[in-house]
């Protein structure tokens, strides 16, 4: 578990700084390895036998948690993923069936036009030419115009599970994200700016770029457990998922600098 306190500790204890940048030691934090370094940085200039094997312990469990760490990242990427795919799938279904209802249409717009012209030609009658002619036209037109719109067919679609919703409400503990990515989404030094967290700029990209013109029942429908989707709900929840995805799985290089660091100590 990261530790509440660190920006204290560090404080307290400059001599960290000496040999770790400070993003590393945040991300140390993060994977709950700090106190260890600290064990570690002790037991250097001990020459004798129990300290000798004690660093290698301790070096093990290091790596141990390290490990740990980019398996949660590479979990919950994967759990993203599979969410991602299932509404991206499910609005697939939802278009397809609305092209295949556009295409009846405009069959149908096509035909009843091709009818009406030769009707036309044929009826000698001036006013029932007109009439057929006036009926059909319009019996086209409102055809052509129903093509045009969407159907507005929804499908169930639950997430109790709903990974959205934390950087939504961005409560100070997640329930659902591991400790160790939550820490680090919501530290603000690891973002790019180091003035918000990696959570709030994502959030304010759903607001500015995704959400703009979504109603308070769209947003309830994204971040609750669910509800009855249309495609277009779906492709900007596939959307939100795919942008914190790429978010989570960037996590990585910040561990891959540590590891880096820990490995020239």
């Amino acid at each position: 578990m990261p530790l509440g306190d660190v920006q204290a500790i560090l404080k307290t204890d400059t001599s960290f700084f000496r040999k770790y940048s400070r993003h590393d030691l945040l991300m140390a934090n993060a994977t709950g390895i700090l106190p260890l370094l600290k064990e570690l940085s002790q037991l250097e200039g001990k020459q004798d036998d129990d300290s000798q094997l004690e660093r290698v312990r301790k070096r093990q469990q290091i790596q141990s948690r390290l490990l740990l760490a980019s398996t949660e990242i590479a979990s919950f990427a994967a759990e993203l993923d599979c969410e991602g795919e299932r509404a991206e799938q499910l609005a697939t279904y939802l278009d397809q069936k609305d092209n295949k209802r556009i295409r009846k249409l405009t069959i149908f717009s096509v035909v009843i036009g091709a009818v009406t012209t030769v009707a036309t030609a044929l009826i000698q009658a001036d006013n029932t030419s007109k009439v057929v002619g006036v009926a059909g036209g319009l019996v086209s037109a409102a055809t052509g115009g129903l093509a045009a719109f969407s159907s507005n067919q929804t499908i169930p679609y639950m997430h109790k599970r709903n990974l959205l919703a934390d950087l939504w409400t961005q409560p100070k503990e997640s329930t659902i994200y591991p400790p160790f990515i939550w820490y680090v989404l919501n530290e603000k030094s690891f973002s790019n700016s180091g003035q918000t967290s990696i959570a709030y700029n994502i959030r304010q990209r759903w607001k500015d770029y995704m959400l703009e013109d979504s109603s308070q029942e769209e947003k309830v429908l994204y971040f609750s457990e669910g509800g009855n989707y249309q495609a277009d709900d779906l492709h900007v929840r596939a959307n939100m998922i795919n942008q914190l995805q790429s978010s989570i799985r960037s996590i990585n290089q910040d561990l891959q600098s540590l590891t880096l660091s820990l490995g020239d100590k």
